[in-house]
């Protein structure tokens, strides 16, 4: 359902920034943080179109790990309580959107470090 993870210039910066402050040497693990504290949020996701030009793609099963399928099963829940629908376009929006605002969350708070 998902083989790459896309993520925007503004992200990249985001994860450059994340990495030098926590020490934390990979960025999917600070990815999977975002993602996860995204969606523990109960706020609605703001509408936004990320253009993924100069940003960076992690493959999936690097993001996900072992993990990969409770991470897609988390997603396709997301996704219907967001989105209505469980497809694979759903899916991966409904990623896309959780790491970005995660990871733009992570960055303006400083208490996220290592």
């Amino acid at each position: 359902m998902i083989e790459r993870v896309k993520l925007s210039a503004t992200a990249k910066q985001q994860l450059i920034t994340l990495k030098r402050r926590t020490g934390i040497e990979h960025y999917n693990v600070i990815c999977r943080h975002a993602l996860m504290l995204s969606m523990a949020s109960d706020n609605a996701l703001p509408p936004e179109n990320h253009s993924m030009a100069g940003g960076l793609e992690i493959d999936w099963r690097v993001f996900a790990g072992e993990a990969a399928d409770t991470y897609l099963n988390l997603l396709a829940m997301k996704a219907q309580q967001e989105r209505g629908e469980v497809s694979p376009e759903a899916v991966r929006a409904t990623l896309t959107a959780h790491v970005h605002r995660g990871l733009s969350l992570l960055v303006s708070t400083n208490k996220f470090s290592i």
